[in-house]
């Protein structure tokens, strides 16, 4: 059978999470019976040309890429492809799944990308490539044949959730992986996700992979795979991150019901909207172990909030957060910075509406309009500047950026590097939340999540300096990036 190498390219994030879709794809490929490595190139600090021993002997490379990654995983292919032209490599995941013929234009190394949700056509690729068969009969893939690139059909991908295997964390390099704070309170930790699809029409939010409709493992299938995790490898803490993880709230109770019952130890966390919590849920996730909720809230403008789809109000954000806290659990609130509408005085209310809802974490993110999004042909119609890198499409806050991708007549690239900053300061650096944080700290795991969050806080206030610095960064990058794909 075919030897395949799947590969996570390096974004070299102070914080790498473990890649869940290269794990899941493993998974697959082992119980199917073929031969499968995972090289992380992004928790081990590999650049392209140093991937490229790690993978000998295979014949088949799987190469997965959001729109930050999509350059390291192009560059990645040409170096495997120099050093072996028979290498077959496949492309998946969100950037090639929403630009496939654009992405097999730039980049003569890639055979075959494959669309949406793998599981499934990654099996059938294979076998139609062990046998030498043409690809025309595969759907959702597209590829190249005789000079031209060919689109297959779409067809549906969706899998039953249940009958996937565990995550193949044997596979990963286990101990590398960090959670980003606030999360983190146990050690060592996992990440999940048990569901897909959100039926919500967020306007900065791509549906490309998943699709709209919501999808969620059984309960017992889910507490399963925590059981296997905690048992196999010792893990304390589990991050889920489904998109809305009590979506489905019968669901989530369920989890959290079946994790009690089995008497399970694990810390975990989870993210979700705030319309979609009440008391009762929450107190019983409590129970289970879920020690922190994070609630994307962005902004503190009902106009911007309506702009973005979001489909909430502020007085289900501050009814969430309130009701949250009364059962005991940490909050983390999600805001974004230079959305529709936004200026200067709109940012401010969003500042000290986090400060209001007393929120145990805040992250303020400047807003990045991700391809196959509203938000991109709103803000740039379809038409990528092409000053601007792929890689500065990253959803974080401005300390890990290298600069905004988006400016308007109100807010300059400058100024937003400036917001973001001061957002970050006003919340965290006054006595009231640092009272706080001193009042909600009742373990050792607390104390380390707050050291944690204080590092990461003093790097992005750090971080965001100058324009000048942003251009060097910059051009450094780009200069080790050229050098690369040259080599």
């Amino acid at each position: 059978m075919l030897k395949v190498a799947l590969i996570n390219p390096a974004q070299f994030t102070r914080y790498p999470q473990p890649p869940m879709g290269l794990a899941l794809i493993a998974a697959v490929l082992e119980r199917e019976g073929y031969q499968v490595t995972i090289v992380d190139a992004n928790v081990l600090r590999l650049q392209p040309k140093e991937i490229v021993p790690r993978v000998t002997g295979v014949n088949v490379v799987g190469l997965t890429a959001m729109t930050p990654t999509i350059s390291a995983a192009l560059s990645i292919a040409h170096h495997l492809k120099r050093a072996n032209p028979d290498l077959t490599i496949i492309l998946g995941g969100t950037h090639a799944t929403l630009l496939p013929e654009e992405v097999l234009a730039a980049a003569p190394e890639i055979n075959v990308i494959v669309r949406g949700e793998g599981e499934r056509t990654i099996i059938e690729l294979l076998r139609a490539l062990e046998g030498k068969q043409r690809l025309d009969n595969i759907s959702n893939i597209s590829y190249r044949w005789d000079g031209d690139v060919i689109r297959t059909p779409a067809g549906s991908t969706n899998v039953n959730l249940d009958s996937l295997p565990f995550l193949a964390y044997h596979l990963l390099p286990r101990h590398g992986y960090r959670p980003h704070p606030p999360h983190g309170r146990a050690f060592p930790f996992a990440a999940m996700i048990t569901s897909r699809g959100c039926p919500y029409r967020c306007s900065f939010c791509s549906k490309s992979v998943f699709g709209n409709r919501f999808r969620g493992q059984s309960p017992e299938r889910v507490v399963d795979e925590v059981a296997y995790l905690r048992k196999k490898f010792g893990i304390k803490e589990i991050t889920f991150y489904d998109d809305v993880f009590t979506l489905n709230k019968e669901r989530a109770y369920a989890i959290a019901d079946e994790i009690i019952r089995r008497g399970l130890k694990i810390c975990w966390t989870c993210e979700t909207r705030v319309n979609l919590v009440d008391k009762e849920l929450l107190r019983h996730i409590k129970q289970a172990g879920c020690y922190s909720i994070a609630y994307g809230i962005e902004s503190a403008s009902q106009e911007i909030l309506n702009t973005l789809d979001k489909d909430i109000t502020l007085e289900q954000a501050e009814e969430a957060v309130r009701i949250s806290h009364e059962v005991g659990l940490q909050t983390i609130g999600y805001f974004m910075i230079s959305s529709p509408g936004e200026t200067p005085d709109t940012i401010r209310k969003t500042i000290q509406f986090a400060k209001k809802l007393k929120l145990d974490f805040a992250q303020f993110a400047v807003t990045t309009p991700f391809p196959g999004t509203k938000l991109y042909k709103l803000y740039l119609d379809g038409r990528k500047d092409e000053n601007i890198p792929w890689e500065s499409f990253v959803y974080a806050g401005t300390g890990c950026q290298i600069t905004p991708v988006f400016e308007s007549s109100l807010l300059s690239r400058n100024d937003l590097q400036y917001w973001t900053r001061q957002a970050y300061k006003e919340f965290y650096l006054r006595p009231s939340y640092l009272w706080q944080r001193f009042r909600r700290t009742t373990s050792i795991g607390d104390l380390k999540v707050g050291i944690r969050g204080l590092s990461m806080l003093l790097g992005n206030t750090r971080l965001i300096q100058t324009k000048k610095e942003k251009r060097e960064k910059l051009r450094n990058f780009e200069e080790r990036r050229i050098r690369d794909t040259i080599r």
